[in-house]
């Protein structure tokens, strides 16, 4: 077994880490896109707009039973590892609670308010969220160890269940209800794969019930973080509901499509970022002033350029949207050009956020996430009525832009700091995707 250490992390060791957790995203992430645009591919696009509706649903319920307890749980096994298997049974214990609860809920409402295909298409999906407790904090786990090539091969063996039993129950059935289904298994096999990592390094021996009080405390601390992360969720999928309250199930799924695609692409940033945070952690427990910030201006020399090279290429290959889908799907395309500028912004906000996470300004962010939230509600009421899909794209575009004007000004980046000039480049090629696929681009 590995021995564990306290120690502040090299720079090496904060790089290794960010590839393994690189890699494990792109395993997860991959198979999961490429499974939902099969199921785009070989469902009508009203049942598939469905699925993508269910999955809105379904990952916001996944980020508020999260709570941000992955979060604390990142951080509490960073300073203190010998607490590695009390904190994460903990942890798993508390989230099954909290998902138990709102799916309960959740289902109350659905059956007196929506109807039964409603409600069974999110019962269907939301077993899934069992399997998502156990995966999220094992992810938790080697990020705070700066273990993560040790997952690797779990994060493999999930990816391959997932794509297949998704893509076969599309294949096979081709309904919204069995797709829903089989999402929500595959995420439960998922979670029994990962625990044999958790297992095999002691972490998981058996789950801990835990006390109301001790629920109340762990709360107390890591909601700040749920927080921001269910309002951000929240604006993120905004689109989504008012794209079908607007347009209907399909024009849900052509958004759907780009956002799945340009979803992929998040994985550097998820990844660098929790790097950050796991070492900014160890950073403040050996109480070294000033190293936090470091760590971010290093990170963002090193990472901007390939960013901004990386929303060109998505912005540029989207037209072989057509030739995989079909011309069904010709909005998706203009709309993932739109979109893929938002990789820049988001990529930077996810280190800014680790950077204040890292200061304990945990507040400070969550303000900022709900005017993120408020900005993004008053550009889909402006631009949805005459814009369609694209214009949640540019929505969510100007959201993440503004997002980081806030965070560099909290970090107290100077005005003439690449994120700020990163993020006005994004905004305008964005806007001019936006009018052109508009005007019969």
């Amino acid at each position: 077994m590995r021995q564990e250490t306290t120690a502040v992390p090299t720079g090496a060791e904060l790089w290794l880490n960010s590839g393994a957790l690189l890699a494990g995203a792109i395993i997860a992430r991959l198979s999961r896109a490429s499974a939902i645009l099969i199921c785009a591919r070989l469902l009508r696009p009203e049942r598939f707009g469905e699925v993508v509706a269910a999955l809105a649903a379904y990952e916001m319920l996944r980020v508020i039973g999260e709570a941000g307890l992955d979060t604390r749980l990142i951080r509490h096994i960073a300073r203190e590892p010998t607490q590695t298997r009390k904190l994460t049974a903990t942890t798993i214990s508390l989230k099954i609670k909290i998902y138990t609860f709102l799916i309960a809920s959740g289902l109350a409402v659905a059956i007196l308010r929506i109807g039964s295909a409603d409600w069974h298409l999110f019962a269907s999906i939301a077993i899934g969220t069992f399997g998502i407790a156990v995966t999220g904090s094992a992810q938790a786990v080697v990020t705070a160890r700066l273990d993560a090539k040790a997952l690797l091969p779990y994060q493999a063996a999930s990816g391959a269940a997932f794509l297949v039993m998704v893509g076969a129950a599309a294949a096979v059935a081709r309904t919204s209800l069995a797709t829903a289904l089989a999402i929500g298994l595959a995420d439960l096999a998922g979670g029994v794969i990962q625990s044999g990592y958790l297992r095999r390094i002691g972490a998981l021996s058996r789950l801990t019930l835990t006390s109301p009080a001790s629920d109340r405390a762990a709360l107390s601390e890591s909601w700040p973080v749920g927080g921001v992360t269910a309002v951000a969720t929240a604006y993120g999928r905004l689109g989504i509901g008012a794209l079908a309250l607007a347009a209907g199930a399909t024009a849900v799924a052509q958004y759907g499509v780009a956002y799945r695609v340009v979803e992929v692409f998040l994985l550097a940033s998820s990844a660098v970022a929790g790097a950050a945070y796991a070492a900014t952690a160890r950073v403040e427990a050996a109480g070294s002033d000033g190293a936090s910030r470091l760590l971010l201006e290093s990170i963002l020399k090193r990472t901007v350029l390939p960013v901004t090279v990386l929303a060109v290429t998505v912005a540029g290959a989207a037209g072989a949207l057509r030739v995989f889908l079909g011309p069904n799907y010709s909005v998706a395309v203009a709309t993932t050009r739109v979109l893929a500028f938002a990789l820049p912004p988001m990529f930077l906000n996810g280190l800014l956020t680790a950077h204040l996470y890292g200061q304990g300004r945990y507040r400070t962010v969550f303000r900022i996430a709900l005017i993120n939230l408020l900005v993004n509600l008053g550009l889909l009421a402006a631009l949805l009525p005459s814009g369609g899909p694209p214009a949640v794209a540019l929505a969510v575009v100007t959201t993440e832009c503004a997002n980081t004007f806030l965070q560099g000004r909290a970090a107290q980046l100077p005005l003439s700091s690449l994120p700020y000039q990163v993020a006005a480049l994004s905004l305008l090629a964005s806007l001019i995707l936006f009018l052109g696929a508009i005007h019969g681009g």
